[in-house]
């Protein structure tokens, strides 16, 4: 059973080491890119999170959300000090937006990054049977 035990917490040790290696940041990317975006769908599906972290901090970062015609619907530059924190974290309300193609384009004016995405809104669409049975 001791034996057991150990190897049980060897391969968990080992396995936990391989798991925190595979979390660290690469340096070599860090160095090459100011910046890191990550997008993904809240809760709530009229709802977008965008986490973004800068590699560089003295870098001013600009968000636009364009849409399938080129117009900017919204634009934020991030300043370049942003205190303690070189992270971003914002979620966008798209409920108030019609329904298309829409770009987010995150620039600090080297690197320039594009999240693409389309908003539909389902339609309702009642199935009646082919033949309907009605008794008296």
């Amino acid at each position: 059973m001791k034996t057991f035990a150990k190897s049980t917490i060897g391969a968990l040790l080992v396995a936990m080491s391989v798991s925190v290696s595979s979390f660290a940041v690469d340096d070599d990317l860090t160095q090459k890119k100011s910046f890191g975006v990550a997008m993904f769908p809240a809760a709530d599906p009229s709802k977008l999170w965008m986490c973004l972290e800068k590699y560089k901090p003295g870098s001013k970062i600009e968000l636009q959300l364009t849409n399938e015609k080129g117009e900017v619907m919204f634009r934020e530059v991030l300043p370049a000090k942003g205190g303690k924190k070189n992270g971003f974290r914002q979620q966008f309300d798209l409920s108030q937006i019609g329904d298309g193609r829409y770009t987010f384009r995150i620039s600090d004016g080297i690197q320039t990054e594009e999240r693409t995405f389309k908003l539909s809104t389902p339609t309702i669409r009642e199935t009646l049977p082919s033949r309907q049975i009605t008794m008296n």
